[in-house]
């Protein structure tokens, strides 16, 4: 698998924008080398499980099955105490994995091996340097008050796009992973916070018309949607379940998972 293969139009021509910041990325990297990665190392290894075939070998064995499939370096993977569900990706030079205790007891085999994939999926396209060059300038500018925030607003508005952008690339990933019914299926998970079978996997790509015809009833129930969105890093998980349909009923979804 290529990121080409998975990679959403919408994401990809975001990226392009961001790599013209030539000279504010070069900053990111070099804080990030000076001690930003190295940082996020210490605090995992000090206060996460990092998952082995001891320490965990359902998790280790997944994590390895989905790396070979999506064609990467398996990275570090790390379980932290947190019944909320949630998994996510840092680093760029050695970009590592991380699950809650939540997620992982929640999902069956095949639906944490969506999770898993989603996130392998950031690293296949490149994000993980995105991503933190987004969260570093917002610790950057908390830490040291670089620049002010009348000036980064805009910056980090435009990156929050690109991050909601870049989370449909990885469900896209997971899908070939997975399949789009299983995935759809996790979706419902992180929707419902509830464990067991998923009785019925469409649920979100029915409630996502809905509110797409919500948001095209008044003009007024558009700007609210688009305002409540607009600083979210991830989209609607029912906007995540349809966009994720459209894209697996094409012929390039189907040649991915023969």
């Amino acid at each position: 698998m290529e990121a080409k293969d998975v990679m959403h139009p919408n994401d990809a021509k975001a990226i392009q924008c961001m790599q013209e910041l030539k000279g504010f990325n070069a900053l990111v990297r070099l804080y990030m080398k000076m001690g930003g990665e190295t940082l996020h190392r210490g605090m995992n290894l000090s206060s996460m499980l990092r998952v082995t075939p001891d320490s965990d070998g359902r998790v280790y064995r997944l994590l390895n099955e989905v790396a070979a499939k999506v064609g990467i370096v398996a990275p570090d993977l790390y379980i932290y105490n947190d019944m909320d569900m949630n998994a996510y990706t840092y680093g760029e030079s050695r970009p590592f994995v991380a699950l809650s205790s939540g997620i992982v007891d929640r999902m069956e085999d095949d639906e944490l091996k969506g999770v898993i994939a989603h996130e392998c999926g950031h690293i296949l396209c490149k994000h993980s340097f995105y991503t933190t060059l987004m969260h570093t300038m917002e610790s950057m500018g908390h830490l040291f008050k670089l620049i002010s925030k009348t000036l980064t607003f805009p910056i980090y508005l435009a990156m929050t796009y690109w991050s909601r952008q870049s989370e449909l690339s990885a469900d896209r990933c997971a899908s070939v992973v997975v399949g789009n019914e299983c995935y759809q299926g996790v979706l419902v998970k992180l929707a419902s916070g509830r464990k067991g079978k998923v009785a019925h996997t469409n649920t979100l790509i029915e409630q996502g018309r809905e509110y797409e015809a919500h948001k095209r009833a008044s003009w007024w129930n558009r700007l609210q949607q688009e305002v409540r969105c607009a600083a979210n890093t991830h989209p609607d998980l029912c906007i995540r379940a349809m966009e994720l349909d459209r894209w697996c009923n094409s012929t390039s979804y189907n040649k991915l998972r023969e």
